[in-house]
């Protein structure tokens, strides 16, 4: 069972592997930009950052905000007949799964010993108490889900665009993988 969303799924492009490799390398900058204005991007600002090595690729987008649940970008890219096929996977960062960890842990720990206190207590009004920390947990949940799937959007249309892929529909390929 996964506990943290993620997806997976498959970009088919007419330009060979190596007009890919460049596409992809031109598209890359050394870090995130800092902005002076409210959400101000220059537009010369090359759309992603991260590291191609080896034949794979590790990059997320370059934003001008802060954005946690931002997507980590990996995948490699193959020859496909006359064009390529790049397998493209989108993960939390670890530092967000471990505090996302840590934090829910507390928060179910939390529900469970109100409950247990209104069983010991044999006081109904308590057991209302737990709610709070399930409340808790549906907006981790919530949070979670739709800035990371807002994210995984917007990365996938950057990726057709770089790489020059004709409209795939948002959810095509091996669809979403969200058990959170």
């Amino acid at each position: 069972m996964k506990f943290f969303p993620s997806q997976a799924f498959v970009l088919n492009t007419n330009i060979s592997a190596n007009s890919a490799w460049n596409n992809l390398s031109e598209s890359l900058s050394n870090g995130q930009n800092i902005s002076t204005g409210f959400f101000s991007r220059n537009q010369n600002t090359a759309p992603f950052k991260g590291h191609v090595f080896q034949g794979k690729f590790n990059i997320q987008r370059n934003l001008s905000y802060r954005n946690s649940f931002q997507a980590g970008i990996s995948g490699e890219i193959f020859e496909d007949g006359s064009g390529s096929k790049i397998e493209v996977s989108l993960n939390l960062a670890p530092f967000v799964k471990v505090f996302l960890i840590i934090w829910c842990s507390f928060t179910s720990i939390f529900c469970i010993m109100f409950l247990f206190g209104a069983i010991n207590a044999k006081d109904p009004n308590l057991a209302f108490g737990s709610l709070i920390p399930l409340g808790m947990l549906g907006f981790c949940y919530l949070i979670v889900s739709v800035g990371f799937k807002s994210d995984c959007e917007e990365c996938r249309r950057a990726l057709n665009v770089v790489f020059k892929v004709e409209s795939q529909s948002v959810f095509q390929g091996k669809g979403w993988k969200n058990d959170f």
